[in-house]
């Protein structure tokens, strides 16, 4: 039992390190002491009892998913701040909105076993050496064991991507999404799975209510647009990627695709749309120049087979 204790007193201080004890109300001290004497449940059934006499104690709903993920695992943990979040979203200032959506990612991120986490750094070592095939039975192995972990997901589905596993590592995107929507990285990466497998309008949804858009998303949303039949708005976000400063989309090969449809469109074989053709030959003639994060999610190679021949 000795034993258990001080693995959960560890694990605690990783989730809050020099905020164990703390200034709370009258009650608080009773459940940091039953927590100081390894009388867990306790202790969790105490700041349960805080939390329902004060529902609106962000306090108390943070010690209460840090003692669930300790005693009942990542699941409970997060949906519990998931609803209260909900619950008290109206009432909620901005800094705490964002500590709990910190909390969230912490809880998401930190290994509960020393096996999930020994079998993702040997995965993590694998896919540093690119050695892909090997990286990815260590990342299932580690999923089983800890599911749910943020870092197991990102890298598995980075891994899988590698290995030209598209439909798994959508599936894998999906999952670190939902836990982490405010991943900017992570959203892109969806963007463009999307887009891969020409579920356009998902793509879209993730993207068009937000104010501050990267260029890479810029990008993916053009092409969303002009699918979906938007092709003046599609034309509009190109335009902005062409005056960029920014070089690494302005002057991307998918962005100069993309103006090259949209011209074709209105001027088909003009000197001006066989000047713009020849400009996005040359910028792809090498295939790493049209790739992004190592793959081709607007399926260019397949599209500058045919404007070869034009």
């Amino acid at each position: 039992m000795r034993r258990i204790g001080n693995r959960l007193l560890f694990l605690f201080s990783l989730l809050i390190p020099g905020l164990v004890f703390g200034a709370w109300d009258a009650s608080a001290p009773l459940a940091e002491q039953q927590f100081s004497q390894h009388h867990f449940k306790d202790s969790l059934a105490t700041w349960k009892k805080l939390l329902e006499q004060s529902p609106k104690n962000l306090s108390y709903a943070m010690k209460v998913a840090e003692m669930e993920f300790l005693l009942q695992g990542r699941t409970p943990a997060i949906e519990g701040l998931r609803a209260f979040l909900k619950k008290n979203e109206k009432f909620l200032s901005v800094n705490q909105v964002q500590e709990i959506q910190k909390k969230i990612i912490e809880l998401s991120e930190t290994f509960i076993s020393e096996e999930g986490q020994v079998n993702y750094l040997q995965a993590l070592s694998k896919a540093n050496l690119k050695e892909f095939s090997s990286s990815l039975p260590a990342l299932k192995h580690s999923i089983q064991i800890e599911p749910g972990n943020l870092r197991i997901l990102v890298l598995k589905a980075e891994v899988e991507k590698e290995l030209g596993f598209s439909a798994d590592s959508y599936q894998t995107l999906k999952e670190a999404f939902k836990i982490d929507p405010f991943s900017q990285k992570t959203r892109e990466r969806l963007v463009e799975a999307h887009v891969f497998h020409g579920k356009f309008s998902e793509a879209k949804a993730l993207l068009e209510d937000r104010e501050n858009i990267s260029a890479r998303e810029k990008l993916a949303l053009a092409v969303c647009d002009f699918e979906l039949g938007e092709k003046e708005n599609s034309q509009f976000l190109i335009h902005e990627l062409l005056r960029s400063k920014k070089p690494e989309f302005s002057q991307h090969p998918v962005t100069l695709w993309m103006a090259l449809r949209s011209d074709l469109e209105t001027s088909p074989l003009s000197q001006e749309t066989r000047k713009e053709l020849r400009k996005l030959l040359q910028a792809s003639s090498l295939k790493e120049s049209y790739l992004i994060d190592g793959w081709d999610p607007y399926r260019l190679g397949t599209q500058l087979e045919s404007l070869r021949k034009l």
